[in-house]
């Protein structure tokens, strides 16, 4: 048969097709944590990016930054011993707990997308944060940043670690949304509907700290509107994802301070 010279196969009956049934897409979460799980690594993705746009809102610092200070430190300018006070963001790529003569401590690996850099938690921050101290996790961690000669390069001695989460429901002043009813009507929704779903969709998460705003525009006239103070929420990601789904993701935004978005 090498040389086509067998006798040809019978032809066989076609075999039934199977019928693939319409599901939703995976959330960008679930779908990376899947990545990690079967393939060791994120592939058309990373956890820090969904967080990337409120980062400056909340005066974090991108590794990459301070890792620059190591040049300056090398500089022989006498800088090498500073500490700076600095907040960074980043995925937990790896996390060790050990015993020392001081007692229990903690180090772990930060990587924002921009570079990675080293953290160090002793006895007493340590024995504070150790719950949080967990691989693949999205951390916030403020302390003093330096250059480590024993490493050879810059790192942190963080005193206070957070989930995003729990810095987000801090200083998250108003989740600012944008409706226009000229597209959600093509869409087929009408305003009572639509009404009605952004109730659903707010209503658990009501008792929180931070404001909800509506840019709200149709075809004769917009306004700015701020809900009223029952309807005061806690940022999640659970409800962000909720109006991102409702409203598309570049409709739902995070305001921190006193910024204010450009409006047409």
């Amino acid at each position: 048969d090498l040389f086509g010279m067998a006798e040809p196969d019978p032809v066989s009956a076609p075999t039934e097709q199977l019928m693939l049934q319409d599901v939703e897409e995976w959330e960008e979460e679930q779908r990376l944590q899947g990545e990690k799980e079967t393939l060791g690594l994120y592939l058309t993705g990373h956890p820090v990016a969904r967080y990337e746009p409120e980062l400056s809102g909340l005066g974090i610092t991108r590794i990459a930054t301070v890792l620059q200070e190591e040049g300056g430190s090398n500089g022989g300018n006498g800088q090498r011993g500073r500490r700076d006070r600095v907040m960074v963001a980043g995925l937990a790529l790896s996390v060790s707990h050990r015993q020392t003569q001081r007692g229990r401590m903690g180090t772990l690996v930060l990587d924002d997308r921009s570079g990675r850099i080293e953290v160090t938690l002793f006895s007493n921050a340590y024995e504070e944060y150790a719950n949080l101290l967990v691989a693949d996790r999205v951390l916030v961690v403020a302390g003093s940043a330096s250059y480590d000669e024993y490493r050879g390069g810059m790192s942190i001695r963080a005193d206070q670690v957070f989930e995003f989460q729990q810095v987000r429901g801090i200083h998250a002043r108003a989740i600012q949304l944008h409706a226009d009813m000229r597209q959600l009507n093509g869409n087929g929704a009408e305003a009572g509907d639509f009404l009605r779903e952004m109730q659903k969709v707010l209503s658990p998460y009501r008792g929180g700290n931070c404001g909800v705003q509506m840019t709200y525009r149709r075809a004769d006239a917009s306004a700015l509107l701020e809900f009223g103070e029952a309807w005061r929420v806690d940022p999640s990601d659970e409800l962000l994802r909720r109006l991102q789904r409702l409203l598309g993701p570049e409709h739902v935004s995070v305001l921190y301070g006193h910024q204010h978005h450009a409006q047409s």
